[in-house]
């Protein structure tokens, strides 16, 4: 067998080459599903501020309710505690009141920390709280 016969037979550095290349997709993959799984993580965390703040603006009614009259939201308070409640979490937010109605727009940006290859994205998130009267022994 001649020399290059030889070195061509010779499987030694076979395993090297699909460790490398085995190894790099499996760091590829897991770089991926981490970075996805914290994007939905941020994205649920988002959607969570944006219920809590609108939630904590709904707590805000007017002196009507006491009295039974009315179950109207005080624009002003409710829009002050929604705004509290976001500058407490540290994620941006609007806040508008109408009526009986709150809404809550939460944003976020978020970058990927493993794999730059993912793009940057501004997760974001709506919620809309209406304020009900409910008489006494009857459900919503």
């Amino acid at each position: 067998m001649s020399h290059i016969s030889r070195r061509l037979a010779d499987e030694s550095a076979y395993v090297a080459v699909w460790t490398v290349v085995i190894g790099s997709a499996l760091m590829l993959a897991g770089g991926v599903v981490y970075d996805s799984a914290d994007k939905a993580n941020e994205a649920r965390r988002v959607t969570m501020v944006a219920n809590e703040a609108g939630r904590a603006a709904a707590q805000e009614v007017g002196s009507g309710v006491i009295a039974g009259s009315s179950a109207d939201v005080d624009p002003i308070r409710a829009a002050q505690a929604a705004r509290e409640y976001l500058a407490a979490t540290g994620i941006d937010g609007d806040v508008s009141v109408s009526g009986n109605q709150v809404t809550v727009t939460t944003s976020q940006r978020w970058a990927p920390k493993i794999m730059p290859v993912l793009q940057p994205d501004t997760l974001t998130a709506t919620t809309v709280v209406d304020l009900e009267r409910v008489d006494p022994g009857t459900a919503p």
